[in-house]
């Protein structure tokens, strides 16, 4: 099998799976939005935030070693298992300790409960994040995707169950434990060769190192993307928190739908190209150009229509997160263009260059956001293009030095993603007049504007000839061929 055939068939997967989670997530989050109130949707999230920046420091940077390593024998899979059993152990211990400091600081003793519930993803996960690591570099997307399809159900069915029987922010919890257990135990009965070893720390030098650094800059990455939350709840309260959580997440839909998809495939196909010494200049510009010409549409769609999905999907009651949508989405544009940038970096070994960035733009962003705090919630969510900006700016620098290549071959073909988001933006807007003259009610006003903003994204990448929509034509030919 080719390799662009290889890549195609495991984005087909790698979808596949986002999508059908999709599917269980979406529906989940709209029932739970209106059982659970903006202060207990603040509160976790706080909780998240702690966890997820525990959880980059429990893989230590495992994953993406055994992913682009060149030569991966037993010894340094053993090593790997035993340096991921130590850094969540570890990690499950100093949450169970320090919990109630936090919830001193913010003075809400439900914070205590929730770290308590979520440290418990700490004691499971070493006996699954190795073996998912190997999984992805095999590129067995069609296994990656049984896998958290299976996990994903079990998350939403115990969050809403827990959520209808009353036991409110504490559901959001207890439904990652029971879909990070659900993984477990299917990633060890179907673990590849020598996922799980006897611990053995010999050789592991070069991991150590490896993940010091990659687990430094996702440190430094992380705190910042999600550093404001804490802020938040501490200036303006956990019920803002919890309305910018909410509109933070519907920007996350793009992750959840498209960008975890293409990352997922894009770091072991760009790890195997630079292991055959290929160029990686040409995946980049391509994979860069696809990502935009779906993600700028979309983020002008999210700014254009905050209003209406946040009323459709959560409810009335989440109507004042639509302006922080709109900011975030328009600050997030840039953003787009250094989407696979980290991950071009891991693939080709510079993780220093990733960790520079990352120190750059940290400070920057949580220094911004600091000053925003003294205004209001909406200043601090339109200071985020400053931090998506300095991003950009350094990882071109990186890129061109590292990849040999001048900015105009990384993103000239994302030229045509900005005239294909113009062109969706300029039919949603006459969508949404029109929608207004007709006095359409929620639903009607935005089928409408779905159905004027999907033509429009079709008509505009034909006359482009945008290369998602060559992407779209592939697979509509292989449909039609598999069906004759």
């Amino acid at each position: 099998m080719s390799k662009s055939r290889s890549v195609r068939g495991a984005l087909a997967w790698s979808f596949a799976e986002r999508y059908l989670s999709l599917a269980i997530t979406i529906p989940t989050t709209m029932i739970l939005a209106r059982l659970l109130t903006p202060t207990q949707v603040g509160v976790y999230s706080l909780c998240a935030v702690v966890t997820n920046l525990a959880s980059i420091l429990r893989d230590f940077g495992v994953s993406e070693y055994l992913i682009q390593e060149r030569e991966l024998d037993r010894d340094k899979m053993r090593s790997a298992f035993t340096i991921t059993l130590i850094m969540a152990w570890s990690l499950a211990l100093a949450i169970l300790g320090g919990r109630f400091l936090l919830a001193d600081w913010y003075h809400e003793p439900l914070v205590a409960d929730l770290l308590l519930v979520l440290s418990i993803n700490f004691l499971v996960l070493p006996l699954a994040s190795p073996s998912f690591a190997l999984l992805n570099r095999e590129m067995a997307f069609h296994k990656v995707c049984v896998v958290q399809v299976s996990a994903n159900v079990v998350n939403a069915a115990t969050s809403v169950t827990l959520a209808w029987t009353g036991h409110g922010a504490l559901s959001l919890a207890w439904g990652p434990v029971a879909g990070i257990a659900t993984q477990a135990a299917i990633l060890i009965w179907m673990r590849p060769r020598d996922a799980l070893l006897m611990p053995r720390l010999r050789g592991a030098g070069r991991q150590l190192r490896f993940g010091a650094m990659f687990t430094g800059s996702r440190l430094v990455e992380s705190g910042a993307r999600n550093g404001h939350e804490l802020i938040i709840g501490k200036v303006f309260g956990f019920t803002a928190l919890g309305l910018f959580s909410r509109a933070a997440g519907l920007i996350d839909l793009l992750a959840q739908t498209v960008s975890s998809a293409i990352l997922r495939v894009a770091t072991p196909a760009l790890a195997a190209d630079h292991r055959a010494g290929h160029s990686l200049v040409t995946p980049f510009a391509k994979g860069t150009a696809l990502f935009t010409g779906i993600a700028w549409p979309f983020m002008v769609g999210v700014a254009l229509m905050a209003d209406d999905i946040l009323v459709l999907l959560y409810g009335p009651q989440w109507h004042p997160a639509a302006p922080l949508a709109t900011l975030l989405a328009l600050a997030g544009l840039p953003y787009a263009l250094t989407m696979l940038a980290p991950n071009a970096l891991a693939a080709t070994g510079q993780i220093k260059r990733r960790l520079s960035v990352a120190l750059w733009y940290s400070p920057t962003h949580l220094v911004c956001v600091g000053i925003a705090a003294l205004w209001n919630l909406h200043a601090v969510a339109a200071v985020f293009v400053v931090g998506n900006l300095v991003q950009v700016t350094m990882y071109t620098r990186h890129l061109t030095q590292v990849l040999k290549a001048r900015p105009r071959e990384l993103y000239g073909p994302s030229v045509a993603s900005a005239l294909l988001a113009l062109g969706c933006g300029a039919g949603l807007v006459l969508a949404r007049l029109t929608a207004h003259e007709l006095g359409l009610p929620l639903i009607p006003r935005i089928a409408l504007c779905v159905v004027a903003g999907t033509a429009a994204w079709l008509a505009c990448a034909a006359a482009l000839r945008h290369p998602a929509m060559l992407e779209v034509r592939r697979l509509l030919t292989h449909l039609r061929s598999r069906h004759a």
